[in-house]
């Protein structure tokens, strides 16, 4: 297993021209949270992650892989098939954690993960996270992003907690929820039990297919 930490370079940003596809085909950066939080749902996080990118492998279409915790991001792979894609997930283990595990480094992160798209055509990110999301005017910038270089965004929602408060307030994901609306993606809270990921990983699937139907 491989693990990450805070002086790691952010991986890939060297990556040879020829891993890069300059087909048209879709493009899908997936991006996981591997904070320590996340130790009893992290196999939930990475079996949802491969099964998504088995349901789109084509030749044509190519991923990138991001983790991000309690540190920056990191990114693992950018624009390879699906295979290496799968490989790399494969590999994720957690981060430490640390008392500065902010949201702003899923917004680092997704941020990465709009810079790894080179090419016209669909253009998806796929977010699994417990969805520490509480900052209001990054999320605008995000969702301004998105919108900008037409990026739909998928959030899948992974904890071993619940995602509400009392009154069935919205603690965990309520502006992920806004950016997936917002972007034409899906918002599916799996929660920390592996027996929903199959259907998760079709519904997120056929929202990714849809959009190169669309195109």
């Amino acid at each position: 297993m491989l693990a990450f930490y805070p002086d790691s370079p952010l991986l890939g940003e060297n990556v040879p021209q020829n891993q890069r596809s300059s087909a048209s085909g879709h493009q899908l950066v997936v991006v996981l949270d591997v904070n320590a939080n996340q130790k009893k749902v992290l196999p939930v996080e990475l079996t949802l992650a491969e099964g998504v990118i088995q349901k789109l492998d084509k030749p044509e279409n190519v991923f990138s892989v991001i983790t991000f915790g309690s540190q920056s991001p990191t990114l693992l792979k950018s624009g390879v098939h699906a295979d290496e894609a799968i490989a790399a997930i494969r590999d994720v283990s957690l981060r430490p954690t640390s008392a500065d595990y902010l949201s702003v480094h899923l917004y680092d992160a997704l941020n990465l993960g709009f810079g790894q798209f080179t090419h016209a055509g669909p253009k998806s990110v796929l977010l699994i996270t417990e969805g520490n999301d509480g900052r209001g005017k990054m999320f605008k910038q995000a969702l301004s992003r998105a919108r900008q270089l037409h990026i739909t965004c998928n959030v899948a929602m992974v904890a071993d907690h619940t995602f509400y408060g009392s009154k069935a307030i919205q603690r965990y994901g309520y502006y992920l929820r806004d950016l997936a609306g917002k972007t034409h993606g899906r918002y599916i809270e799996v929660g920390g039990r592996e027996r929903k990921v199959p259907s998760s990983v079709s519904r997120i699937s056929e929202s990714i297919l849809a959009q190169d139907r669309e195109q």
